[in-house]
């Protein structure tokens, strides 16, 4: 795999995921990269045609805006809900009843091996995946199967971006939570967080995304206005926000029926948009008052939808709206209910009674119709008069057809009545022809799509940090922005009360795999170098680990991870008091150098210190050394690099005042460096024979 790849994770449901994957793939598309949309498992009635089969509409559009032709390797896994506990597993475009009749945990991992081969051959020949997520990737009742988050990051080893719809409130909670809740390997790999659909000064979030930071050591990266735009909206929860955007004086009222199953409601957003017309969803027998039209959409289960629409007393309203003259439309499920009858003798929808607006009868087959579709609207009167002989465009997903008729046929595809008009066409209500033939000229004839995508790459433009998306796109480290201070986290206590333990899980949450290790210690004998080994095995293979008993601070700003775990600081002060200001580390020289000469007779010595053969310093004639001064670079490295840093000491002055001049100054000088820690710290903490005590709480 070659390709780098960014995964956009939300806290919930339509955060704005499928939206802001959109716009990203416009904006690295328009920096001259190959990019490719990518979503392990959609969960969504809205699909979209393509070569292969069909594939969730987000990924679809995804796709358009990312200048690629859509494909089943962009979504290779469809969930189509047909009741709350069951769905239509789609594979590749195809459905696969097998999958389809398993429990969902048991069909999970067989999953996973369909979705990781099309997201390796995308990585392969792309310069850049755009990954999103599923609902919440801390789900922790879902995390052991959940492949469209937790295992798609690992797999392309994805950087990530965590939105929040800041509209509904509580982003804060909802992104701090979030965070908390994410595996541990994968928290590291979290680079920013965007609050989405934001109105008003975002000078007001003060001084929340700070703190936040602060928590997390993750900066608010965007803050993105809620506006108004032509992307038709993927997620069954949008419903509830869809509002019409025409402008100009109204004059055709149309009402969608927003049942339980809708499907392919995405089709009527330019309906939405064309001059002239408003429209609203119906949900109760008393909104079709004053309509024009209604329209009754794709349905992933028709039988089921009819019951909820006798349930609210919608068939009998609708049955009036059609005995005024009003005009009435139903597209492919639409089309079945308005008819008499629903039968289904291969057991794969479910059958029921009809309106009876139309004198059809429906039969389901055990194979589906998927595909594009071109057809000549057949001679119309009425209301639809005006498309009589207009050339369409569109598609069609079903396993219904027209009892007696060609499915393929006029008659298959269409069927009217006076005012009621019945069609298998999807996308008919999306071709500027049909629509300004029936609500009057005055709309773009060409798709706005395009100009939507545009504005959404501008968007990404105005409103994200443009830092943060050229490092997750070549591959470099991302860095902390003016909101995220580095984290200092001290961990002290005495010997063995679970500090180094408590230290690494704490990096560990803080930054995955992203953790480097600087190791302080010195194996002068056995039982050091079996401590050393000890601590090596209990740490992640991944993490990097630098050996440096000195120059704590250099070794800060070249370590590759942006958390650092400094194990110990005890044994660093240990070694700035044996090697004081020795710049060279140990076993380099085996004589006693010029320079610890002069060191020596400017602080009052007579003698340097003895050196061993393998270039420690003894102990037994050691100058005094300024600890300061490693200590504030120390500090200085942590803000020149941005990095949080966890710190491992101990606490040694509680005991018996030492015998001896060197141990005495150990003492002071590591209880000097403490105080100085935790003054800088954004927490602190003491561990007692296994429990932990605050010091300075980072809440």
């Amino acid at each position: 795999m070659t390709a780098r790849a960014l995964m956009v994770w939300g806290c919930t449901s339509d955060a704005g995921k499928s939206f802001l994957a959109t716009a990203l793939c416009r904006w690295y598309a328009d920096q001259g990269l190959r990019v490719a949309p990518f979503k392990a498992q959609n969960m969504s009635n809205n699909a979209r045609v393509v070569d292969e089969g069909e594939i969730g509409c987000a990924q679809w559009f995804q796709a358009m805006a990312a200048r690629k032709r859509p494909e089943v390797r962009h979504n290779p896994v469809l969930l189509k809900p047909e009741s709350d506990t069951r769905s239509q597993v789609v594979v590749m475009g195809q459905v696969d009843r097998e999958l389809s009749a398993m429990d969902w945990r048991g069909r999970s991992a067989l999953l996973w091996e369909r979705a990781r081969g099309p997201l390796r051959e995308l990585m392969s020949e792309n310069d850049l995946v755009v990954l999103e997520g599923a609902g919440s990737p801390a789900e922790i009742n879902l995390a052991g199967c959940d492949f469209a988050n937790l295992h798609s990051a690992r797999e392309s080893a994805a950087r990530c971006l965590l939105v929040s719809d800041i509209d509904r409130g509580g982003s804060f909670a909802h992104l701090h939570g979030t965070w908390a809740l994410l595996p541990e390997d994968l928290r590291g790999n979290l680079d920013g967080f965007i609050l989405n659909k934001f109105r008003g000064d975002p000078k007001l979030l003060a001084p929340g995304p700070a703190h936040l930071a602060r928590l997390t050591g993750v900066d608010v990266v965007g803050v993105v206005p809620r506006v108004a735009h032509q992307l038709p909206d993927e997620d069954a929860v949008a419903l509830d926000q869809f509002s019409a955007s025409s402008s100009g004086p109204i004059r055709h009222r149309v009402g969608i029926v927003a049942w339980p199953r809708i499907s392919n409601f995405d089709e009527f957003r330019r309906l939405a948009a064309w001059p002239g017309v408003e429209v609203v969803l119906v949900r109760g027998s008393g909104q079709c008052a004053g309509l024009d039209l209604v329209i009754l959409p794709g349905s992933k289960n028709a039988p089921s939808d009819l019951a909820w629409l006798r349930e609210r007393g919608l068939d009998r309203a609708l049955g009036e709206h059609a005995r005024a003259g009003r005009a009435v439309l139903g597209v492919c499920g639409g089309l079945q209910a308005l008819g008499r009858e629903i039968l289904d003798p291969a057991g794969t929808e479910g059958e029921g009674t009809g309106l009876g607006l139309l004198d059809l009868a429906t039969v389901h087959g055990a194979d589906k119709r998927v595909g594009a579709l071109r057809a000549r609207i057949p001679r119309m009167d009425g209301f639809w008069q005006t498309i009589s002989g207009l050339d369409v465009s569109g598609y069609q997903i079903r396993t219904g057809a027209t009892a007696g008729c060609d499915p393929l046929s006029q008659a298959g595809l269409f069927r009217q009545s006076g005012n009621v008009l019945g069609t298998y066409l999807h996308g008919m209500l999306e071709d500027a022809a049909v629509l300004g033939a029936l609500f009057g000229q005055g709309g773009a004839t060409e798709d706005p799509l395009e100009a939507t995508f545009r504005e959404m790459g501008e968007l990404v433009d105005n409103h994200l940090d443009r830092k943060v998306l050229e490092a997750i796109a070549s591959g470099s480290k991302t860095s902390k922005g003016k909101g995220a201070s580095p984290r200092l986290a001290v961990l002290t206590g005495g010997v063995r009360a679970g500090k180094s333990t408590a230290a690494q899980e704490l990096s560990l949450r803080w930054g995955g795999a992203d953790v480097t290790v600087i190791a302080t210690a010195q194996g002068l004998d056995e039982e050091m170098l079996l401590r050393i080994r000890t601590h090596q095995a209990d740490r992640p293979s991944d993490w990097e680990t630098i050996e440096e008993p000195l120059d704590v601070g250099g070794a800060i700003r070249r370590a590759k991870g942006r958390v650092v775990l400094l194990d110990c600081m005890n044994l660093w002060i240990t070694n700035l008091l044996l090697f004081g200001c020795d710049p060279a580390a140990p076993g380099q020289l085996d004589s006693v150098r010029p320079e610890e000469e002069a060191t020596c007779n400017e602080m009052g010595r007579s003698e340097p210190p003895s050196r061993r053969a393998d270039g420690a310093i003894t102990p037994d004639q050691k100058p005094k050394a300024d600890f300061r001064q490693p200590v504030e670079d120390m500090l200085a490295a942590l803000r020149e690099t941005g990095k949080d840093l966890v710190v491992v000491t101990n606490e040694v002055g509680w005991g018996i005042v030492p015998d001896n001049a060197l141990s005495r100054e150990f003492r002071d000088q590591l209880g000097w460096a403490n105080q100085r820690l935790v003054a800088s710290s954004t927490e602190a903490w003491l561990y007692v024979a296994g429990a932990r005590l605050s010091l300075k709480d980072p809440s």
